[in-house]
């Protein structure tokens, strides 16, 4: 099964190889989905039942800026903008980006839960977590394709999977754990 993981992919490729090539990528996002549920369920949502409500706003928000950070490096690697050793410089950039975009998002977020009537705890959980899950996904859209990059995986490829995957995963204990803290 693991064939196919380092080998690139072409449109014209057989549907068998295609499915071949993406088929494992998805059967890791199918096992983080396992975990994502887990983490749920390590938390107590029956004292908090309005966490639930966000948990969409927080798995999207990582996966849209993992996805974001991701493509610009994937499109680097693939025309050769991106080297190797600007790795730090990236990943540094990105987290700016992660933290003011975080910053903008959470301020925003803040407002607009505490004016649909939240209570100001649940805005500020809510707030807090997205702020971090941001800057986490930034850092892991980074660094991820990076990663797969240096080891002759094909990060077109596997960089989605593993970064929705690990935001999930991430996001929604940072979030849980961040509202069983302040609720």
């Amino acid at each position: 099964m693991a064939s196919g993981i380092s080998e690139d992919v072409e449109s014209s490729d057989s549907v068998w190889e295609l499915t071949r090539a993406r088929l494992p990528w998805l059967l890791i996002g199918m096992i983080g989905g396992l975990f994502g549920a887990k983490v749920i369920g390590i938390f107590d949502l029956e004292k908090n039942f309005e966490l639930a409500f966000f948990i969409p706003l927080i798995a999207a928000m990582g996966g849209n800026v993992g996805i974001q950070s991701a493509a610009i490096v994937v499109q680097g690697l693939a025309n050769d903008s991106l080297k190797m050793e600007n790795i730090f410089q990236k990943l540094l950039k990105e987290l700016g980006v992660g933290l003011l975009n975080g910053i903008i998002c959470s301020v925003i977020i803040l407002g607009a839960t505490f004016a649909l009537g939240y209570s100001m705890e649940l805005s500020l959980t809510v707030s807090i977590s997205l702020l971090a899950v941001i800057v986490f996904a930034a850092l892991f859209g980074t660094f991820i394709p990076l990663t797969l990059e240096k080891y002759n995986i094909d990060p077109a490829l596997a960089t989605g999977p593993f970064i929705t995957t690990v935001n999930d995963v991430l996001g929604l204990f940072i979030y849980f754990w961040i509202g069983q803290a302040i609720l």
